[in-house]
């Protein structure tokens, strides 16, 4: 049953995003939009994509520094791999394969890779809020009701760093908390804790380290400027030129968005959200939903082509890394 509902909330959340993107739109305005595009936008935009994933690649081997070395071209497959998996499978098991598939190759154990991407994604919260911010400021004057949109970023950000500070820095009482809360758990839970509350400081001391830390949030906002120049080289190919920060606010509804419930691949988040960023902002529907389009599938296609060609060129077994992704959701922790 909760298999069932799992699969089945994200296909109703992604109809009901596609019915508020689509709803009052001109299809045949909308066809003629797309058609009528300036696909001199793709070879640009598929660069910054690159940059946009190296930086991520670079930014891994930064967080991973407790558990070894590596270069951004040892960890660059399993990532790309697992960017592929969330663009085509459901529940993002995406995240779960990069896991298993950086720990066979590293010798690294899973629990610890995995939290090592639960830093990845507190980072880039992190520099998603500091985006969002920022764009509100360039703009000046948001929209009725976005102000708190804007509240709920600082707040966001201040509570955030605190955590990551304190976890990074103060292993030893975070480990004693937990020891002293988890007796009240069951045995299996309280385990389980410890084990990737222990993984997770370890993977959050290279904050410890000032030159780190700066480095690490440097590349976290630089990658979420990069898909604000994404946002606007989408619209730029539909003949629609934003200022920066509206292209900055767009990024952070849609990472709002896609965080959602949804079938893989985004679709219906990123279409609701451009849809719900650019019309206050006197962009039509059928731009904004035409942008969002080119956006989706400008990454969609280059992130699981490349994800796809890494992990043949592997020669892994689909269902031998899909059963042991499964498992790890699970709480098993295996060599």
């Amino acid at each position: 049953m909760k298999r069932l509902l799992a699969l089945l909330l994200p296909i109703l959340f992604t109809i009901g995003l596609l019915v508020y993107a689509l709803s009052g739109v001109d299809l045949v305005t909308l066809r003629s939009t797309l058609l009528e595009g300036e696909f001199w936008v793709i070879p640009p935009f598929l660069l910054l994509l690159a940059i946009f994933f190296f930086s991520n690649a670079v930014r891994w081997t930064l967080i991973l520094k407790p558990f070894g070395h590596f270069s951004a071209r040892q960890v660059a497959p399993s990532m790309m791999i697992g960017f592929a998996g969330n663009n085509v499978l459901p529940l993002r098991i995406g995240e779960l394969i990069r896991t298993v598939i950086f720990a066979k190759e590293s010798g690294c154990s899973r629990s610890g890779v995995l939290m090592t991407l639960v830093v990845e994604r507190a980072l880039d919260l992190v520099g998603i809020l500091l985006v969002f911010v920022t764009g509100a400021v360039l703009v000046g004057e948001l929209p009725p009701g976005w102000g708190y949109g804007l509240a709920v970023a600082l707040a966001g950000i201040l509570a955030l760093m605190t955590v990551l500070v304190l976890l990074g820095r103060f292993p030893h009482a975070s480990l004693g908390l937990w020891r002293r809360l988890s007796p009240s758990l069951p045995a299996l839970l309280a385990e389980r804790g410890q084990t990737y509350l222990t993984e997770l400081t370890r993977g959050l001391a290279a904050l410890a380290t000032p030159s780190t830390a700066t480095a690490l949030l440097a590349q976290s906002l630089m990658r979420w400027y990069l898909a604000s120049a994404l946002v606007w080289l989408s619209l730029v190919g539909y003949g629609v030129s934003v200022s920066p920060g509206v292209a900055m606010l767009v990024v952070g509804v849609t990472a709002a968005a896609v965080s959602l419930p949804s079938v893989p691949g985004f679709v219906g988040p990123v279409q609701a959200a451009f849809v719900f960023a650019l019309t206050p902002f006197g962009i039509s529907q059928e731009v904004a939903l035409a942008a969002s389009i080119l956006f989706l599938v400008g990454h969609w296609v280059p992130v699981t082509l490349t994800g796809a060609l890494y992990f043949v060129s592997r020669h892994y077994s689909y269902r031998q890394v899909r059963r042991e992704a499964a498992s790890l959701s699970d709480g098993a922790e295996t060599p």
